[in-house]
């Protein structure tokens, strides 16, 4: 194995190639999947009870309707058309990054979710970060001193943190820190004060995820030969822990990391609507009680091209990071 100045292990040409046919290998999945994505959403949409150019009509004209101002509609939005004219349609405008325009405020759809899309992230990299500090040290710990006292209440409390339940957890932090302390806003987006709660809220949870599995990714490290032989070498615990064990511990952690990104991203919807933080989930839950299913569509898609984009992009780092895994698929 070669390394670089910077100390960055080199790739050869075999190597190169073997990476770029794994990385087309799953473009090419993820291209399916998006287009599977963009027909169940066109089908799950347009199959809804109700019709969607009276909903259309309602949204345009008001509750006070004529059958004429509801055909016009239909003819004027393409709903008299057979469904899989009206979906290659709807594929073709998608294609060109038009999503439409909401039926109810007639906005832009892909303006309105790139308006909500940096509140999204901005809960994201906290919550994100907020799980890997709690999670990454909890776990090496937990690990290192296993079935003790230690690892149990490590343990326990990773087991609490998967049972209660975010929408519960919210609830719970809103009384306590806003309702019963005053230290904290309770809803709205503006300073950091206002992310903390639900930050901490979905960073919790994934926490205790993500303890579990260092946990368990650290003790098969440090069950490794090579850990053994460098404690019969005489190095000190901390190195081996912290120069030899951890790197390769971390591979099983970053997937893990990266998918829970990509859920965030794509909005968490329960947690957005308890503490009114206009990210994409929110909105996507306003467009659902407002029969926006232009919108719904939209939002839809978007947080399922996020979701796999950001797997993507896992594969090739974790490839990246690990050879055997891309020479094993390809």
């Amino acid at each position: 194995m070669v390394f670089n100045c910077a100390g960055l292990r080199k790739i050869d040409h075999k190597e190169r190639k073997g990476m770029l046919k794994y990385i087309l290998k799953r473009m090419f999945f993820v291209f399916f999947v998006v287009i599977g994505v963009t027909l169940v959403t066109f089908s799950t949409m347009h199959f809804a009870p109700g019709d969607p150019a009276e909903v259309i009509a309602v949204a345009r004209y008001g509750e006070d309707l004529t059958q004429e101002q509801i055909d016009w509609v239909r003819v004027t939005e393409g709903f008299d058309s057979p469904v899989y004219i009206q979906y290659l349609k709807w594929l073709e405008h998608v294609l060109h990054l038009d999503l439409g325009r909401s039926v109810v405020t007639s906005h832009d759809i892909l303006e309105e979710i790139t308006t909500r899309l940096p509140a999204t992230i901005k809960l994201a990299a906290a919550s994100l970060l907020i799980s890997l500090c709690i999670s990454i040290p909890v776990g090496i710990i937990s690990a290192v001193r296993k079935n003790t006292v230690i690892d149990h209440l490590c343990m326990a409390g990773a087991l609490l943190g998967v049972s209660i339940p975010n929408f519960w957890l919210g609830l719970l932090l809103i009384w306590l820190c806003a309702l019963t302390l005053h230290i904290l806003p309770s809803y709205g987006y503006g300073g950091i004060e206002h992310l903390v709660l639900p930050s901490v809220t979905l960073g919790t949870s994934m926490a205790a995820i993500t303890t579990r599995l260092t946990r368990s990714s650290m003790l098969d490290v440090l069950s490794q030969e090579y850990i053994v032989t460098a404690r019969a070498k005489g190095l000190d615990e901390k190195t081996i822990i912290f120069k030899h064990a951890l790197k390769n511990a971390m591979l099983p952690i970053i997937t893990f990391a990266g998918l829970q990104l990509g859920f965030l991203l794509g909005g968490s919807v329960i947690v957005e609507t308890i503490f009114a933080w206009p990210g994409i989930g929110k909105l996507l839950v306003d467009s659902i009680y407002a029969r926006d299913f232009a919108m719904v569509q939209g939002c839809v898609l978007f947080i399922a091209v996020i979701f796999a984009l950001t797997n993507l992009a896992v594969d090739i780092m974790y490839a990246f990071l690990d050879p055997r895994i891309r020479y094993e698929k390809s």
